[in-house]
């Protein structure tokens, strides 16, 4: 299951590299990802209806280190999107208001989940059975590691914008 997920994310990958090399309105190439996106998501979404993954250990793995790396596209094309949708396009001092202020969505994440987010950034495993196994969930954990990888892609890309600004 992860062999063949972590080529599928490839595929996934190249494909909305394709996207943004061949759109040339910037919304239109969010939106070829963002489809991409859930195609492949979907596929992710179909294998695991009838899997059963050999060992607890294997199923943590998929759900800490690979479906979070699909949803994550996901919602960082979602952020980048609503970026472009609402950005201020003429004021200097608005628009350095506006990326600031997105710039700072990692740092909000952050302290609305340090316990988990200092446990994904140790490396520590401890709680890998509460966290990834445990069944009816209101916390989807997997979810929140993608919403970071998210987070933190989309944090360049604000960074980016901001060095734009006079």
């Amino acid at each position: 299951m992860k062999d063949t997920s972590l080529m599928l994310y490839d595929a996934m990958i190249a494909e909305m590299n394709d996207c943004l090399s061949r759109e040339q309105d910037i919304r239109a190439a969010i939106e070829c990802c963002f489809n991409v996106g859930q195609s492949y998501s979907a596929q992710i979404q179909k294998m695991l209806e009838d899997y059963k993954f050999p060992t607890g250990k294997d199923e943590i793995d998929f759900y800490k280190s690979v479906k979070p790396l699909f949803k994550s596209q996901l919602d960082y094309y979602n952020l980048v999107y609503h970026a472009e949708l609402f950005k201020p396009m003429t004021n200097p001092v608005e628009m350095k208001e506006f990326w600031v202020k997105e710039h700072q969505k990692l740092d909000r994440f952050i302290l609305d989940h340090t316990d988990f987010y200092d446990y994904y950034k140790k490396g520590a495993t401890n709680l890998d059975e509460q966290y990834f196994l445990t069944p009816d969930q209101s916390v989807y954990y997997d979810d929140l590691i993608a919403e970071l990888l998210a987070l933190e892609r989309y944090n360049q890309f604000t960074e980016n914008e901001l060095s734009k600004l006079p």
